[in-house]
């Protein structure tokens, strides 16, 4: 078994707060919010990926 990469992990836990935190400002009505939760969503999307490519 590898090491675990614990920066990607860590990067990918704090995207995906931060997309919840800014569907939750897009809930409530602000509108600027899509762009940054969209941004720390895909930065999730690709560490997730990354951490897969490792794994393999």
């Amino acid at each position: 078994m590898r090491s675990v990469r614990w920066a990607s992990v860590a990067t990918v836990a704090g995207g995906v707060v931060v997309a919840f935190a800014c569907l939750a400002a897009v809930v409530r009505g602000r509108v600027w919010a899509w762009v940054p939760g969209l941004i720390a969503a895909s930065v999730a999307l690709r560490e997730v990926r990354a951490l897969q490519r490792g794994v393999r």
